[in-house]
């Protein structure tokens, strides 16, 4: 465990915002709403490295932050505490005598799964258990947004043929044995350009199943078992070449899933495996494509890579010139 937050109650979510935002000489990265919980909550940075304070107002005149205020006032309300695996520590925790308030993890703010611990079972402070979600989305709302993306045709992300600068960098390799994944790869026009070159090893992951049935028509020999359906941040196996044709641009933009991006994307390759590919400079913005800056984007990579080359893409094309970077990044041997 560790700690991620402290939960402050609070009765006007405005006016703490503000001096909270005053006493720490910063502003809050998030607002937002938990209906299920009748609250809205402020994050701030704690300073400290993944620590925030967590600002809690009631929404209405029900709900557990209405009735504490309306017994304590305002004030440190839970002390929060994130873990890899939500529903092993609450069976590791049921088992040592901890009394749980919930049989199940709900769904809480900053994308977290979370599990509240009765506070006569912890020297009568409330304790959260929270588990962060890769993308802000669960696996099953993942795979159902993607699939409703497919299915009602909203592919704007789609050229309708490989992507040129990944054909060009695939041009220059000479190694046809290359392990290759292309996670998060749409339409997967590039694994399809990558086959015909004469690349046998090449594995597409996406989390829908309508692209994958599609390059399966568009290329009938190519193998089944390499096509697989499944969550990015579950995959496991062993790649010489990871392709990134703007998958990170797919994800909610906040820094837990920008950071477990990457340190996923080093799990999966070799020792002196290389990320190489797309990622778009735009703004981060409030809708995909989320974009980043150069140094955002090395502030997540270049902790667990060694960079080769991230500059301005020559050879986009046409609506996206100048707007994507190129990048080669290397696990260290």
């Amino acid at each position: 465990m560790r700690l991620d937050h402290i939960g402050i109650a609070v009765g006007d979510l405005d006016a703490a915002d503000e001096l909270l935002g005053r006493l720490l000489g910063r502003p809050a990265y998030k607002r937002e709403t938990v209906a299920s919980q009748h609250v809205s909550t402020s994050f701030f940075d704690a300073g400290a490295e993944g620590a925030k304070i967590e600002l809690v107002a009631p929404e209405g005149a029900t709900g557990p932050i209405q009735k504490f205020l309306e017994k304590r006032g305002p004030g440190i309300h839970h002390l929060a505490f994130e873990v890899d695996d939500i529903e092993a520590e609450m069976r590791r925790l049921a088992e040592d005598g901890f009394e749980l308030l919930q049989e199940k993890p709900s769904r809480g703010a900053d994308n977290k799964l979370v599990c509240f611990l009765h506070p006569r079972s912890t020297n009568g402070v409330l304790v959260e258990i929270c588990q962060s979600i890769p993308g802000g989305m669960t696996k099953e709302e993942n795979a159902q947004f993607w699939a409703r993306r497919y299915a009602e045709e909203k592919t704007g992300w789609d050229i309708g043929y490989p992507s040129p600068p990944i054909t060009n960098y695939l041009d220059k390799l000479k190694d046809k044995d290359l392990k290759i994944l292309i996670p998060g790869a749409g339409n997967a026009y590039e694994a399809e350009y990558a086959w015909q070159q004469g690349f046998r090893n090449v594995f597409v992951l996406d989390v829908a199943a309508a692209p994958l049935a599609g390059l399966q028509q568009r290329v009938p020999d190519f193998p089944a078992e390499q096509l697989i359906q499944g969550d990015f941040f579950s995959h496991a196996g062993q790649y010489d070449l990871i392709l990134e044709q703007t998958f990170f641009c797919s994800f909610e933009p906040d820094p837990a899933t920008r950071q477990a991006y990457a340190k996923q994307m080093h799990s999966l390759l070799k020792p002196g495996g290389k990320l190489a590919g797309l990622w778009f400079d735009l703004p981060t913005g409030t809708s995909r494509p989320f974009g980043g800056s150069r140094e955002e984007y090395l502030s997540y990579l270049e902790p667990y890579f060694n960079l080769l080359a991230f500059a301005k893409a020559p050879d986009s094309i046409k609506p996206r010139a100048g707007n994507e970077f190129f990048g080669e990044f290397q696990k260290p041997a």
